[in-house]
């Protein structure tokens, strides 16, 4: 169960990692208090979505909703590491020197052409949105496939605290980029262990 949580934490917050290279290369510091609001925003949907998914199982009949969701979670790898192959299949070798985050970085690197030294509030809470937001159906499968709350819940926000101050510190190092290059496929192998572990459980 424990090690079933963990997985789910470690996948859950790879986006927070890239969010943090990506600040961290640009030079924009992400304060202590900003980070516990992110992670904190972030483990408040991941709870939602699998309570609702523990809700959604009792209406279930016994043994679906756990096939149910580990099916779920091994889709959603799948999807993660093709969608990650289909550029790279396609050719396009062309990359941006610094791993991007996923949505919201998007619309706020296009806002201004320079940066503070430390992240604004309403980059906070946009951030904090979209890593819930890329949360909620992992974390509603998750649930289905029988991941206890507490210890998902324990493990998403220490990963996300963890990841998101390490990746913000170190963001100038080469090793971190490319374990920001490598977020994707590894949190898509990462939900497809889970489901089978859960699936096998």
């Amino acid at each position: 169960m424990y090690t079933a949580s963990l997985l789910f934490g470690i996948s859950a917050s790879l986006d927070a990692l890239l969010v943090g290279i990506s600040y961290g290369i640009r030079g924009i510091r992400i304060r202590f208090w900003q980070n516990m609001i992110i992670s904190v925003i972030t483990l408040l949907g991941t709870c939602l979505s699998v309570g609702l998914g523990h809700r959604l199982a009792a209406f279930l009949p016994q043994g679906v909703s756990s096939c149910a969701g580990s099916l779920i979670l091994i889709l959603l790898g799948l999807y993660v590491i093709i969608k990650w192959m289909i550029p790279l299949l396609k050719g396009r070798s062309q990359k941006p020197p610094t791993p991007q985050p996923q949505t919201a970085l998007h619309a706020s690197e296009n806002n201004a052409g320079t940066y503070t030294p430390n992240l604004k509030l309403p980059e906070v809470f946009t951030l904090s949105l979209t890593l819930t937001l890329n949360n909620l159906s992992a974390g509603l499968s998750a649930s289905l496939a029988g991941l206890a709350l507490f210890p998902t819940a324990v493990a998403t926000i220490v990963c996300s605290v963890l990841f998101l101050y390490s990746g913000n510190r170190l963001g100038d190092n080469p090793m971190l980029r490319l374990a920001g290059n490598a977020a994707d496929p590894l949190s898509g192998i990462l939900l497809i262990g889970l489901g089978l572990v859960q699936f096998f459980l």
